[in-house]
């Protein structure tokens, strides 16, 4: 897991941030960070620098730090763009998913003890939850969840496509 790539996204992609969270992956986030902010945190923490602006691409790129350049606007596209780059696993592995909201690793949750934190008609209907230990939000699998799998798959099967054509 020391290995794992971390990453810092800017502040144009907000919800990149929120999928690479998901998938487990240590994400940098804040909407208030400035250029030089974000390459002085990719610096000093070793993140990879992923971004839509070009000119915060390049600057990275010349402090000699990894940085993705997204261009495309279809949430698979860009899964899987970042995946070729960086050799993230577009999977959810729920032992390292973290909180969407503030990058806090989920813990499994006692069922019983989450009862006050989720509406009545879910709580009788799941039976596995995780709660974020910073700011208590409670997740659990619910019916976004075709909608997440089929995203990642879609981002998978790009990838695959993705790996065929950089070898030609």
């Amino acid at each position: 897991m020391n290995n794992e790539p971390r990453f810092i996204v800017d502040t144009m992609l907000g919800t990149v941030a929120r999928w690479l969270r998901i998938l487990g992956y240590d994400t940098v986030y804040d909407k208030s960070a400035e250029d030089w902010q974000i390459i002085r945190r990719a610096e000093l923490e070793k993140r990879i620098i992923v971004t839509r602006d070009r000119g915060l691409h390049i600057k990275a790129i010349k402090s000699g730090l990894k940085s993705i350049l997204l261009w495309e606007d279809d949430m698979p596209d860009r899964l899987a763009h970042i995946a070729l780059v960086s050799g993230i696993q577009l999977g959810i592995d729920f032992n390292r998913t973290r909180c969407p909201e503030d990058n806090t690793i989920l813990v499994k949750a006692e069922k019983e003890k989450i009862k006050s934190k989720v509406p009545p008609g879910v709580y009788s209907v799941h039976n596995d939850f995780w709660e974020c230990p910073r700011c208590g939000k409670v997740y659990w699998i619910g019916n976004h969840w075709r909608q997440i799998e089929k995203i990642l798959k879609e981002a998978r099967d790009k990838l695959e496509i993705l790996k065929v054509k950089s070898r030609l």
